[in-house]
C-alpha cells in the first residue's frame, strides 16, 4: 500500500461553482447557457465524487491495515520497551498512539471531508440546474421586453 495520500483535483469544479454567483445578474435569454454550465458542473462534480469516494475507501483500507500492523507487530516492542505487561487491552491502547495509525486516521478524515465537500457542491449545482430549468421553460411570466 502506498503511503502517499490520494489526490483529487477540484479546480475544474471551482469554475462551475463560481458560475453560481453569476446567476444573480442573469436574464432569461442567458438561462440556457447557464443551464448548460450547470449540467457540465454536475458531470464534473459526479466524477470527482466517484474519485473522492474511491480515495476514501482506500484511506479506510490503509487505516485498517495500519491498525492491524500496530496491534499485531508493533505493540509488543513498545510494551516491552516501556515495561508494560503485554495484554490485549494494552495492545489496543497502543494502536491509538502508533504514528502510522495517527497518520492513517488523519488521511481518512481528509478524504471524508473531501467527499462531504463534493457532495455539497453537487447538491448546489443540482439546485441551480432545477432553478434554471424553471426560468428557461416557465411560460407564465414573460413580458414583451424580457431579455432586452
Amino acid at each position: 500500500m502506498s503511503n502517499l495520500p490520494e489526490k483529487v483535483d477540484i479546480t475544474r469544479l471551482a469554475y462551475y461553482v463560481n458560475k453560481i454567483e453569476e446567476l444573480s445578474s442573469m436574464n432569461k435569454m442567458m438561462a440556457p447557457r447557464y443551464l448548460q454550465d450547470m449540467i457540465m458542473g454536475q458531470d464534473v462534480a459526479a466524477n470527482l465524487l466517484a474519485k473522492a469516494t474511491q480515495a476514501d475507501s482506500r484511506a479506510k483500507a490503509k487505516l485498517d491495515y495500519s491498525e492491524s500492523i500496530a496491534y499485531l507487530e508493533k505493540a509488543r516492542e513498545y510494551l516491552e520497551k516501556h515495561s508494560i505487561k503485554d495484554t490485549s487491552e494494552a495492545r489496543k491502547q497502543y494502536v491509538n498512539v502508533d504514528p502510522d495509525v495517527v497518520k492513517a486516521k488523519d488521511n481518512k478524515a481528509q478524504t471524508e471531508a473531501l467527499v462531504v465537500l463534493i457532495k455539497s457542491r453537487l447538491s448546489e449545482l443540482r439546485q441551480c440546474h432545477d432553478d434554471l430549468k424553471k426560468i428557461t421553460y416557465d411560460k407564465g411570466n414573460d413580458t414583451q421586453s424580457e431579455g432586452m
